[in-house]
């Protein structure tokens, strides 16, 4: 039986060929140019919507990291009481120049708000949310090694007991 002829007969194949399409070609003598690593360089990569939206994304990040930050740090500080401002007196009145007699305004007697003195909490340190701590509830970070009162009067102090728990002493 006779064998037909090669079609791709016609094409020189090189010496150093690769035999399987499976394996990366040989550079003997000129290898491809490395791309230069870096930011810079894979900055200059990226079309004009990329940049932008990675530039707003970024953006939107930082806003909300700000946004829970303060949050968070103001839950904390701010005083949960207002303190109230006393008035006194009346207040005055500004006479405006017209053409017709205006009458004063009477005078008439205002009862004055006197601050009164806040009583001492029975208890201290308060949770967050301005209540008493009771044994066995947990303690805050700032609290560690702290003592106070409980809510019932008995002494408390928070100590690392399986968690930093108050407890009794």
């Amino acid at each position: 039986m006779q064998q037909p002829p090669n079609p791709y007969g016609q094409y020189q194949q090189p010496y150093n060929a690769p035999t399987s399409p499976y394996t990366m070609p040989s550079y003997p003598y000129n290898s491809p140019p490395r791309r230069p690593a870096g930011f810079r360089q894979w900055f200059k990569t990226r079309s004009r919507k990329a940049k932008l939206g990675i530039g707003c994304g970024s953006l939107i990040a930082a806003l909300f990291l700000c946004i829970c930050t303060v949050a968070a740090y103001g839950s904390t500080t701010v005083a949960t009481t207002p303190t109230p401002t006393p008035t006194t007196g009346n207040a005055a009145s500004v006479a405006t120049p017209t053409d017709t007699p205006t009458l004063a305004p009477t005078p008439t007697h205002q009862p004055t708000a006197t601050p009164t003195p806040t009583a001492a909490p029975a208890c201290y340190p308060l949770t967050n949310g301005g209540n008493c701590y009771e044994p066995g509830e947990y303690c805050r970070n700032s609290d560690h090694g702290r003592t106070g009162i409980a809510g019932d009067g008995e002494r408390i102090v928070c100590t690392d007991n399986d968690g930093w728990r108050w407890e009794p002493y």
